[in-house]
């Protein structure tokens, strides 16, 4: 984890590793995320469409199945970009998971109104604002990381209406940082939308991330979530175990 370090290394939020099952079809690819923390990670988007890319190169093919603890993904390439489709996202306070009678919709917490979702098979808290740069906003999404009211954690997620859609900041859970990008807090952003009638279904999003990458989230009539966005090849190197 040492050469992740984005001042020192070659800079990442995570390590994977995967195995590749190629008897199958499609192939599959089973996906084993470690986080900065020490955590194991049991879904991440991002992450799933880095190993779309990486799976579709290194196999030479279009179209693959991510096993992941949350569930099983299909990836497609589509151009530069790699499409996951994702489970329906749940409010259920079962599935989130968070300790509530009923689902966690528009309530207050810290001065925000936040929102309990699972997306993808990962906890997030959404609250929209007005300014997704507002400094108070770390230290209140610390606390919430870490209420007892999320019995395994969960991320938090701002979103901040623009013209083209919305920009996201997301404090990740396991890296205990803001990070450059968060696939599932975008589909959370998404989900939300959808559930309170404010898009349709097969109505793409772009969701500008952090980094400044244009993600572009759809849910579809199924109610299953499409996350879809480019993935580039940044480093190669090897290394012995000690």
């Amino acid at each position: 984890m040492l050469q992740c370090d984005r001042e020192d290394g070659i800079g990442a939020d995570g390590v994977l590793f995967l195995t590749i099952d190629s008897t199958t079809s499609p192939a599959r690819i089973t996906m084993d995320l470690r986080q900065p923390d020490g955590s194991i990670g049991s879904m991440c988007g991002n992450a799933a469409r880095c190993v779309g890319k990486w799976a579709s190169d290194f196999l030479n093919l279009k179209e693959i199945i991510i096993e992941t603890p949350a569930g099983a993904f299909p990836s497609k390439v589509f151009g530069e970009d790699i499409q996951i489709k994702l489970s329906s996202p749940s409010f259920e306070p079962a599935d989130v998971p968070i300790l509530s009678d009923s689902p966690f919709i528009d309530q207050d917490i810290l001065g925000l109104s936040v929102t309990a979702v699972n997306a993808g098979g990962v906890t997030h808290s959404v609250a929209f604002v007005d300014d997704i740069n507002d400094p108070t906003l770390i230290n209140k999404a610390i606390d919430i990381r870490h209420s007892d009211m999320f019995p395994e954690g969960t991320n938090v997620t701002f979103a901040q209406e623009i013209q083209t859609g919305f920009k996201q900041r997301t404090f990740e859970r396991g890296v205990e940082n803001v990070t450059l990008a968060c696939g599932t807090g975008a589909c959370a952003i998404v989900s939300i939308l959808y559930h309170s009638k404010q898009i349709t279904c097969d109505q793409p999003i772009c969701v500008t991330q952090e980094g400044g990458e244009d993600l572009f989230v759809t849910i579809q009539k199924t109610g299953s979530t499409l996350l879809r966005g480019p993935a580039t090849h940044e480093f190669s190197g090897e290394f012995s175990p000690l």
